[in-house]
């Protein structure tokens, strides 16, 4: 029943347009651009390429660190992260989404989940691309909704 009711509520958060925990930092890297967001128990980290052409494959790579000093438990999606991409006015024009929810994993201390996901632009332009983690962490009976967005990271697309 409790599994039932932290579903329901996992369901009910996707609809809050609340703002997710977030650290913003400036981050340049020469061939690509990486970022990270902290919080007590975890990080969460997006990298991606600077430059990219129109209609080229890339792949955004992100990240969930466990940084608790203990073994944990969560109920996440599948995958982990969902993306948004926003183009030069800040208007989000795709957020690429879970097909999964309510999946139990155990992360052990200083465990990393890593996960890519492949894209292309269309048109040329800046966008950023952030991904976000959003999960309830399992003590106990106990829980706590996690809502960790990576810093928003810009790539260009030229011709």
């Amino acid at each position: 029943m409790n599994k039932l009711v932290i579903i329901l509520l996992l369901s009910l958060l996707g609809c809050q347009s609340s703002e997710p925990e977030s650290i913003v930092s400036k981050t340049r890297l020469s061939s690509s651009t990486t970022a990270s967001a902290e919080n007590d128990n975890f990080s969460v980290h997006v990298s991606v390429p600077e430059l990219v052409e129109t209609n080229e494959a890339f792949t955004i790579e992100v990240e969930l660190k466990n940084e608790a000093e203990r073994t944990i438990e969560i109920m996440s999606g599948e995958p982990v992260f969902y993306f948004v991409i926003r183009d030069s006015t800040g208007k989000a024009i795709n957020t690429i989404a879970r097909t999964d929810v309510g999946v139990m994993r155990p992360m052990l201390e200083n465990e990393v989940i890593s996960e890519k996901h492949p894209y292309q632009f269309k048109k040329t332009g800046l966008y950023d691309v952030s991904a976000v983690a959003e999960f309830t962490l399992q003590d106990g009976d106990d829980s706590k909704v996690y809502k960790l967005e990576t810093v928003r990271k810009q790539i260009e697309i030229v011709e």
